[in-house]
């Protein structure tokens, strides 16, 4: 192999979770794409599919399988299984203008890293809410949460706070605001517990936000600027359950699932509201200008959209999108999205 041709070969890191095999109650058309999916899966890594198991979680490995196919389609197949990086051996510079697939927890800091993401400056000016990032009981009234979600029960009504933590998927409380800093307090500690005592003191430690009432939560992935794909966040869609030649799926929940009070609500086929989020998330996209996951919804309380969050586009699950398409724009992205993890060139 000569020196050119190592050039052009893509780095894949990633985990196939367990196979559960092709469910006999699934239509004939998503049997023949996860059979397609898996032929790739083969091709690629000979060895990797592995037997199938039932009891495996059909969501996880799918999705999984659908980014290795993704991306070995991407590259005609010139793609290499590549560990992930460690403390004591990190990928390159020149290994990560390569790389195509997921990140380990361990590659960006571990659990308690605070997410890059969080608090963006573009979560604050389009998420249509208060939104303080800082401590709780820090030295500084300026910084401290607890102090700010008082003020916004004081000063704009406010009734109920969330704080998350600024660690990766590392809590998320909702309490009841009242205008007492002390009485904020007594009730993150208590809904909190054990993490209030770890965060305490600590600057940036957490997010603060008001609650408001989202509706029809919406994924989109971009690359340098551009919105490729995008679906509803229906937790039991796989990229197996995208419409064909439509990379913005149009299916939502009024309520997530995990939102709603008795359970997910109904899959409902909204492009009227789609076309909205798109129109909005377009706009964002051109702002931040490189390649993220912006989930967005539409504010029930004010008909207007609004930003959910933003995370890294390695890592975040792809619901009923379009992963091929976004792959094959990564491979020729400037920007692979992977935040802060790619060394200093």
């Amino acid at each position: 192999m000569n020196a050119v041709t190592a050039r052009n070969i893509q780095l894949f890191s990633g985990r196939l979770r367990p196979n559960p095999g092709i469910p006999e109650d699934w239509s004939e058309l998503k049997k023949a794409r996860a059979r397609e999916i898996h032929a790739d899966v083969e091709s690629a890594f000979p060895g990797l599919l592995g037997d199938a198991d039932p009891s495996s979680d059909v969501e996880d490995h799918y999705e999984d399988a659908s980014r290795i196919s993704a991306a070995y389609r991407a590259t005609g197949g010139d793609l290499e299984l590549k560990e992930p990086g460690t403390d004591s051996a990190p990928w390159t510079a020149a290994e990560m203008a390569r790389r195509l697939g997921s990140v380990t927890i361990q590659e960006q800091g571990g659990h308690h890293a605070s997410d890059p993401l969080a608090g963006h400056p573009l979560v604050v000016e389009h998420g249509g809410r208060g939104i303080k990032v800082g401590g709780l009981n820090v030295a500084s009234i300026e910084d401290d949460v607890i102090h700010w979600l008082a003020s916004r029960h004081r000063h704009h009504g406010v009734k109920t706070g969330i704080v998350k933590a600024m660690g990766h998927k590392n809590g998320i409380w909702a309490i009841e605001l009242d205008r007492d800093p002390n009485v904020i307090r007594e009730r993150l500690l208590e809904t909190m517990d054990w993490t209030f005592i770890r965060l305490e003191g600590v600057q940036d430690a957490v997010m603060a936000q008001d609650v408001i009432p989202m509706e029809f939560e919406y994924r989109l992935f971009i690359v340098d600027g551009q919105v490729v794909s995008g679906a509803g966040c229906v937790e039991e869609f796989t990229p197996l359950d995208r419409v064909e030649g439509q990379p913005f799926d149009t299916r939502v929940r009024r309520v997530r699932g995990h939102l709603g009070q008795y359970g997910p609500g109904e899959v409902e086929d909204r492009p009227d509201v789609v076309s909205r989020l798109l129109d909005f998330g377009r706009t964002v996209a051109k702002q931040y200008g490189g390649t993220v996951v912006i989930d967005v919804a539409m504010n029930a309380a004010t008909d207007s959209p609004v930003i959910v969050e933003m995370n890294s586009i390695p890592n975040s699950g792809l619901y009923a999108s379009d992963p091929w398409l976004v792959t094959s724009a990564l491979v020729w992205a400037m920007d692979r999205g992977y935040v802060d993890l790619c060394p200093a060139a």
